[in-house]
């Protein structure tokens, strides 16, 4: 059987194709968990990431063993975040786990993040 980390990682470098990280670029990962994702884009392609995550344990964790900057923080209020600052912004089952209004809400936050 294939192991959980091979299918994540599996899921950013699809991602990392179809969306076509280049080198330098800036990710931002919101609902991080513990930096997986941002670890592999950097080792992968060389991409720079800032993850966010509600979890200070998961935060924590990223902070000492993955690649990219980490926040702890409530994804749902994203103003502190600076609009037009990343090249991308992706997210893996995390935002499912907020109600269907502030799924729309955070949606249109992190819109206004990225790079146009």
């Amino acid at each position: 059987r294939e192991s959980m980390s091979e299918h994540h990682k599996c899921v950013l470098v699809s991602v990392a194709h179809i969306l076509g990280f280049r080198p330098g670029q800036v990710v931002f990962d919101w609902g991080s968990g513990c930096g997986h994702a941002l670890t592999w884009a950097k080792m992968l392609f060389d991409v720079d990431g800032v993850g966010l995550d509600i979890m200070g344990g998961a935060v924590a964790w990223a902070r000492e063993h993955s690649a990219g900057s980490y926040c702890h923080a409530d994804g749902r209020d994203l103003r502190w975040v600076p609009d037009n600052f990343f090249d991308y912004v992706i997210s893996y089952a995390a935002i499912y786990h907020l109600s269907k209004d502030d799924q729309c809400y955070t949606g249109l936050q992190l819109v206004s993040k990225l790079r146009v």
